[in-house]
């Protein structure tokens, strides 16, 4: 099975980045707007986006505060997929983040549009860790 796998520099801590993908606030801050994240092993992240019927929804299935957050994808066109954050601290300061989503069934067009989803997606969420100025991909 194919896998979307992305490396980016933060210059932020650990626990910044940490936070921007495993918390409410953080998601909202530069993902969508209607987010909620329930925290730690078995809790639920929900993410709304205008036009789409119904929340897509993802379990935690492992947190390691600073440093590995896994999301397993329960409905929706990430049915059956996992979501693996990594954080890795750089010797020179910040962060790097390691991502992978995998499970995907095969490189269609779906996953190209997931790829490319995730390359823009994140060009956001280093600008909110490192400055703490929300810029949603999402809103509404």
């Amino acid at each position: 099975m194919p896998d979307i796998a992305l490396r980016l520099a933060i210059e932020a801590d650990a626990d910044t980045v940490y936070d921007a993908i495993s918390t409410t606030d953080g998601i909202r801050g530069w993902f969508t707007t209607t987010a909620t994240a329930g925290e730690g092993v078995g809790g639920l992240h929900e993410l709304a986006f205008p036009g789409v019927p119904e929340p897509w929804r993802l379990r935690v299935t492992e947190a390691e505060r600073g440093k590995r957050l896994v999301l397993a994808g329960q409905n929706g066109p990430w049915t059956g997929t996992e979501q693996t954050y990594e954080v890795l601290a750089r010797p020179a300061g910040g962060v790097t983040l390691r991502f992978t989503h995998s499970g995907f069934p095969a490189v269609d067009d779906a996953h190209r549009d997931f790829t490319y989803g995730w390359a823009t997606k994140f060009v956001r969420l280093k600008g909110y860790a490192e400055t703490g100025e929300p810029a949603p991909f999402v809103t509404g």
